[in-house]
């Protein structure tokens, strides 16, 4: 009688509920601007990615808070943020709370680095979290951007 009423007690795990696990991300990234509105720019993603496969989805590159570091001259202040659909559907969103990203380069094209926060998604990525590690290329007058990630995330 005593493990019944102890049975009852204890919580029992909603079919909702599972085992999250921290998995490594590799992937390659294109993204393309395809609008802007102010300082904000609208730009297109496909690329593949591991427990993604080949994925689409949408960035919004926010300059609003622009600024030069003085003490390494690049270029802070960007903001990012969007939606990755995976090859089933499955969602992931990322940003805008990322540690930074740095923009550096002669001109309208250079090199960018920073890292991005995964903050929840859909399907299996339901509730997931993790952190994306990025470095590439970006040309403004072509209006296109490549690069690579490296990271983890939890799902």
């Amino acid at each position: 009688m005593l493990s019944i009423i102890l049975g009852f007690a204890l919580p029992a795990q909603s079919q909702g509920e599972r085992n999250q696990v921290e998995r490594p991300v590799k992937g390659t990234f294109y993204a393309t601007v395809v609008g802007s509105i102010g300082p904000v720019e609208e730009l297109a993603i496909t690329g593949n990615a591991t427990h993604f496969g080949n994925l689409t989805g949408t960035m919004f590159f926010d300059k609003t808070n622009l600024g030069v570091d003085p003490t390494t001259m690049k270029l802070t202040g960007v903001t990012t943020y969007g939606t990755l659909i995976a090859a089933n559907g499955d969602q992931i969103d990322f940003g805008p709370d990322d540690p930074g990203m740095f923009i550096t380069g002669p001109g309208p094209s250079g090199i960018i680095t920073g890292s991005t926060v995964i903050s929840s998604g859909t399907g299996r990525f339901s509730d997931c979290t993790g952190m994306i590690w990025m470095t590439g290329i970006f040309n403004m007058g072509e209006d296109y951007a490549s690069w690579t990630a490296d990271g983890w995330i939890k799902y």
